[in-house]
């Protein structure tokens, strides 16, 4: 039986606050699509709640496929999921779409999707996830894996959850763009919730997120990363074992997060540059401290 649900007052206020209402993405030129895991069919069109797609990966080639027709490149499409827990590794992200979990099942109000995600279809730019909960399957990889054809990812809302082995919430590695906001990253990440990888990371913004249980590192961000644009670290509460933010390029602006390391307040428990970085609260295993300290 396919699973309704009204739309919960913080999803309604994330998509509203993307410029739009719910029902009216469609009419301004985009195609809508649904995908309901449970009680869906791939041979259908996917144009209804009535007759959805099973999986979401269906979806996504659609939709990428409905994107390259000629004069509606500047148009966005909308994905509405509803499922319990789809398992899938996606090998590809919709271009210029939404992904917007709307499934309910048992106390979650996420649709969720276990796997290893590694979009590699080119020209894969602004996908938007909403509300959809990421779980790692138990391998050592990272949950979504991004490299330089992807730009402009977002992902609002989410959860990102890990296993014992998990190593990674999200790699990105020269993809820019990347905003991660309000999303909740849980479990012991064997090397970090988000990790950046050599090259272009500039208008990354990483806000308004809950980090907790990391078995080692928060966000790292080595000295190989560049950035032509500013980037954002703010109002996040990161909590693991070591290094809670890691910013050897000292690449972004860090201000207003809570940081809380099982190491000692020091070079063991943060990394970031004090010209860019104002009013962090840092715990550590011995006391805590405003970083930088207030004149």
């Amino acid at each position: 039986m396919i699973k309704k649900r009204n739309l919960d007052s913080s999803l309604v206020n994330y998509i509203d606050n993307l410029g739009m209402g719910v029902e009216a993405r469609g009419a301004l030129g985009g195609t809508v699509y649904y995908v309901e895991n449970n009680a869906g069919n791939d041979a259908y069109d996917g144009l209804s709640i009535d007759y959805p797609f099973k999986t979401l990966a269906k979806a996504i080639a659609v939709s990428n496929i409905d994107m390259d027709r000629r004069g509606r490149w500047a148009k966005r499409n909308t994905i509405y999921y509803y499922a319990d827990t789809e398992t899938a590794d996606l090998v590809a992200f919709p271009n210029k779409c939404d992904v917007v979990g709307l499934g309910s099942y048992d106390a979650n109000t996420k649709p969720g999707i276990t796997g290893n995600h590694v979009p590699v279809n080119a020209g894969n730019y602004g996908t938007r996830f909403i509300n959809v909960w990421f779980k790692a399957p138990a391998d050592a990889s990272p949950i979504v894996t991004l490299a330089s054809t992807t730009s402009g990812c977002q992902f609002i809302g989410c959860t990102f959850s890990a296993t014992a082995t998990t190593t990674i919430g999200i790699q990105a590695t020269a993809s820019p763009f990347l905003k991660v906001k309000g999303c909740r990253f849980e479990g012991a990440f064997v090397t970090s919730f988000i990790t950046f990888g050599a090259g272009e990371s500039g208008g990354t913004e990483i806000i308004g997120n809950t980090m907790v249980d990391g078995a080692d590192n928060g966000i790292v961000a080595p000295n190989t990363v560049t950035a032509s644009w500013g980037n954002i670290i703010s109002d996040n509460l990161i909590q693991c074992a070591d290094l809670t933010i890691d910013d050897d390029g000292d690449l972004f602006y860090v201000y207003r997060n809570i940081l809380v390391s099982g190491e000692n307040v020091g070079p063991a428990s943060y990394d970031f540059g004090a010209a860019k970085s104002a009013e962090n609260y840092v715990t550590g295993a011995d006391k805590t401290s405003i970083i930088p300290a207030l004149a």
